[in-house]
């Protein structure tokens, strides 16, 4: 049998359709607004936001698949961030923007989201956001404007870790990715916090990274055939989900990137029912907009609860709370399905052509 990592090439398309599922559950974590709901306060959604950490580490994953034998040079390290950078910024840059002139435009209007900031807040915060310093205590501990984008100020951290690490390191770059990992974990551990976000958030996205370089060194040395684990896998993970929740295990949640790890040496290595179901378009698309998912799926919310509740004055029942979710994720897909085409394909494509 050929190693796992010669059949992956630069991707694994079942990994993408896993991505793409994790970035719709996501939207039911953060359709929060009416928390006592059966749709929201239920372990599994509560803690859905833990699938933030899986796209970290696939992202480790995935980048040391690419690049941990690749960058050799300074001009290699600056390409690499360059591309790191076009993949990213449109995106992030124009849902920003968004946000910002929504809640501008809201200010004085039933679109009115949250109390007045000011024009100075929403200048901080977008620094922070556009700056990739969102995940950081560099320029304050702000909550994004668009919330969810503190991710990406992590990932950009990671990037430019793992190039310097490649980089200076490259006979001991297993050696410091390690410690790396370690130190991420000891300060979290020291904060008694898992869930860092918009202060240390860039710690734990370390933490994932660094695993995701190891599961892809793992595949790389090792052919596995794991098509029977599969399902014991998913079931695993929701127990674990549920009794990190039953028993308000805060730290525990630090298992979860080695979960993770885990579910990617599993899904990798398979050709199961599920590997099957997440290689089939719909997953497959839903994997390749999951970035437009996830960065847009915040203000998607925001609108589609605005419309229902304040606009058309829809009672607060179970039954609304489930078509204001279902409305959120299917809108959430089609505006993400332009946004992937206009912004991230295109925008990234002009960029790429015009940045020497």
């Amino acid at each position: 049998m050929v190693s796992s990592i010669s059949r992956m090439k630069n991707r694994v398309e079942q990994l993408d359709g896993l991505r793409g599922i994790f970035a719709v559950l996501v939207i039911a974590h953060h359709h929060n607004a009416f928390k006592e709901s059966i749709l929201y306060n239920n372990f599994f959604v509560i803690n859905a936001s833990l699938f933030v950490d899986f796209f970290f580490v696939l992202s480790g994953f995935v980048i040391a698949l690419n690049y941990v034998d690749r960058i050799h040079s300074t001009s290699d390290f600056l390409t690499f961030l360059k591309k790191r950078f076009i993949r990213l910024y449109p995106l992030l840059f124009y849902t920003e923007v968004v946000f910002v002139a929504a809640n501008l435009l809201g200010e004085h209007s039933a679109l009115k989201n949250v109390a007045g900031m000011g024009l100075s807040y929403y200048f901080y915060t977008s620094l922070d956001a556009l700056t990739f310093m969102g995940s950081s205590t560099i320029l304050g501990g702000w909550i994004s404007n668009n919330y969810p984008s503190w991710s990406i100020s992590a990932e950009m951290i990671s990037y430019v870790v793992f190039g310097l690490v490649v980089l200076t390191l490259p006979r001991f770059k297993y050696a410091a990715f390690a410690v790396i990992g370690l130190l991420s974990a000891i300060f979290i551990c020291s904060r008694g916090e898992y869930l860092l976000a918009y202060d240390y958030g860039y710690v734990r996205g370390l933490l994932c990274f660094a695993l995701g370089i190891f599961t892809q060194r793992l595949l790389r040395q090792k052919t596995f055939q794991l098509s029977a684990f599969e399902i014991p896998f998913l079931l695993f993970l929701v127990a674990a989900m549920y009794f990190v929740h039953h028993w308000e295990l805060n730290l525990w949640k630090l298992v979860f990137p080695f979960i993770f790890s885990v579910g990617i040496v599993i899904f990798a290595s398979s050709a199961g029912v599920v590997t099957q179901m997440l290689n089939s378009k719909p997953f497959q698309y839903l994997g390749k907009i999951s970035y437009s998912i996830y960065l847009n799926h915040a203000i998607v919310l925001i609108f589609v609860n605005i419309v229902l509740f304040r606009f058309l004055k829809s009672p607060e029942n179970e039954a609304m709370f489930a078509i204001s979710l279902l409305s959120s994720i299917a809108l959430t897909i089609l505006y993400s399905h332009f946004t992937y085409e206009f912004v991230e394909k295109r925008v990234g494509k002009f960029l790429r052509d015009n940045w020497d």
